[in-house]
């Protein structure tokens, strides 16, 4: 008889354990794994590999470009990738009426899908964006959130917070201005915390004194020194530490970014837990919303909470009514209004940050563009130019100033923030011709062809009838589609009184920017006015000089959002 020792019994116990899962993944692999679906051109080395696609998106320089690119590449208004071992193959659609068709008519036959769901689940797996439009809960959740858009809480409670976080920004580069002796230096943190601060404080009315951007500030002014410029020519300045729960904030970006450059996403965030740093952002955030909650709930129980001083407060004051309706005890503590904030907060930081760092780097570049800007705002609001203040958010929000608009239209187009949005076939469908299986997900680009490069070749019979007769709603760009010129927004109208004027017309032409549809961005809204008094307070402040190349690439970051690689200033105030 043969004894084996403890160690040895472990080993054969963990050998046995990993055999068992390996050959419980390979039988679902050879049962679920199907072929390529007919007639939609694909990679062919893809179809003999076990993760498809995937080791050529990893290797590509920038992974999203390369996947709305592939119809692009083959020739074909669609492909198909093969992105999991476990299922069907994608299918990409880089065609902007076919993204508005899917989107906005074709509700039954296409529907979120489970993608969303697998990369956010973990973080907020109550958020409704997770949520099919099917499923019974969605439309009660967009019912607890439905004031936080209208036009009374964004000009009561979003637009005095925002108007504050806008000028402690202006303080602080006023301040580096001084400390670094007018030298360039990096923009992009700053405005990711003047984003942070702005919807943190709408979402739990956070005071000023609490702000990331206060404390920048207040760090700075310590510095007895004046700052001289590194190799690159830029100032680096020296940043305040950063508390644990403010970290724990900027870690939802990232953990949502981990989930989405992996095939398996559940798996990958579960393993991000295990970092000390993702484990003890989640708590942080758990202590963060259940202080702020304790806090909103004393203000409504002493009648307070009835002025709505935050996001938080209309959650609760809704929880209230409904619970009073259903004869229930309100669940002021409840995992959905936990995770509605999260998605809150996610949906209103990292987009609008990029989109005005992406911003910051137009107007070094056009210069044109920046002093037109710059004289529109100041022929529209002539009285706070007579009398050298600032525009009162009340004039920022209530003037028209159409060349303002059509900047904000162009940045958000040629920005590309947000590139790929996923639906999932409910029914054997087609798109285009091409016959789509029930359960296949379409892989939706939101720029690329027909937004922001020239369309494809698409013949006009393969389109559903809807989308033929939707044709001329909005015309095609022309060879320029690629430049930056807010002027393409704008076109002449003769008005009630005959004379020709320059207008803003939203339908000039392809821009996705915030997807289509009933499913299009929840915070559309409050990201236009954010980047309407932002950017129309620092054009009024500051001159935003040109740089180096060095230090104004191309390059983007791939995270959440796609970030420019370099975002640097070169401000000189405007007096």
């Amino acid at each position: 008889m043969i004894f084996f020792g403890h160690g040895a019994v472990l080993m054969l116990t963990v050998c046995g354990a990993i055999i068992t899962i390996t050959l419980a993944l390979y039988r679902s692999y050879t049962r679920t794994r199907t072929g390529p679906l007919p007639k939609i051109p694909y990679n062919h080395k893809a179809l003999s590999r076990f993760l498809g696609d995937v080791p050529d998106i990893k290797r590509a320089k920038y992974r999203r470009p390369w996947i709305w690119s592939q119809p692009k590449i083959h020739g074909s208004p669609l492909a198909q990738l093969f992105l999991n071992p476990f299922e069907q193959p994608s299918v990409v659609v880089s065609d902007y009426r076919e993204v508005v068709d899917i989107c906005s008519r074709r509700l039954k036959e296409f529907d979120r899908g489970t993608r969303n769901k697998e990369c956010v689940g973990l973080t907020a797996p109550n958020f409704h964006m997770t949520m099919e439009s099917r499923d019974p809960r969605f439309k009660v959740h967009r019912e607890l959130l439905r004031d936080l858009m209208t036009p009374a809480f964004l000009n009561e409670v979003s637009a005095p917070r925002l108007y504050e976080r806008t000028a402690t920004l202006i303080e602080l580069w006023m301040l580096k201005i001084d400390k670094g002796r007018g030298m360039p230096f990096s923009a992009v943190d700053d405005l990711f915390l003047a984003a942070l601060d702005i919807i943190s404080s709408v979402t739990f009315g956070l005071d000023e004194g609490c702000g990331t951007l206060q404390k920048e500030t207040s760090h700075l002014r310590q510095l007895e020194y004046i700052m001289s410029p590194g190799a690159n020519g830029a100032v680096d300045f020296p940043r305040a530490p950063t508390d644990p729960e403010t970290a724990s904030l900027f870690d939802l970006a990232d953990m949502i970014a981990v989930a989405q450059s992996s095939p398996f996403p559940w798996w990958s965030q579960h393993l991000a837990l295990l970092k000390p740093k993702h484990a003890k952002a989640w708590w942080y955030r758990r202590r963060l919303i259940h202080r702020q909650t304790t806090k909103s709930v004393k203000r409504l129980k002493d009648g307070r909470g009835l002025n709505h001083e935050c996001a938080l407060d209309q959650l609760l004051w809704r929880e209230l009514n409904a619970a009073k309706k259903a004869d229930r005890q309100p669940d002021f503590y409840s995992p959905i209004i936990r995770d509605e904030l999260i998605g809150y907060l996610l949906g209103g930081h990292d987009t609008t940050a990029t989109t005005l760092a992406w911003w910051v780097k137009y107007m070094s570049t056009q210069q044109r563009v920046q002093n037109r800007l710059r004289f529109e705002l100041r022929q529209a609001h002539s009285h706070p130019v007579k009398e050298a203040r600032w525009p009162t958010m009340r004039e920022i929000t209530s003037t028209a100033i159409p060349y303002l608009d059509a900047v904000i239209e162009e940045t958000v187009r040629c920005a590309a923030v947000a590139t790929l949005i996923i639906r999932t076939a409910t029914c054997d469908t087609e798109i285009l011709g091409y016959p789509i299986p029930k359960g296949v997900n379409v892989i939706l680009p939101l720029t690329g062809p027909s937004m922001t490069e020239p369309a494809l070749d698409i013949p006009e019979h393969t389109r559903t009838a809807a989308s033929q007769r939707d044709k001329d709603r909005v015309p095609a760009w022309g060879d320029d589609i690629r430049e930056f010129i807010p002027e393409r927004w704008l076109k002449l109208d003769s008005g009630a009184e005959g004379i020709p004027t320059q207008v803003f017309c939203p339908n000039a032409g392809p821009n996705l920017a915030f997807s289509t549809g009933p499913r299009q961005c929840f915070g559309k809204k409050l990201a236009y006015m954010e980047m309407r008094v932002l950017m129309t307070l620092l054009i009024w402040n500051f001159e935003f000089g040109e740089l180096d190349e060095q230090l104004n690439s191309d390059g983007i970051v791939e995270r959440l959002v796609n970030i420019p690689k370099d975002c640097y200033v070169n401000l000189t105030r405007v007096y």
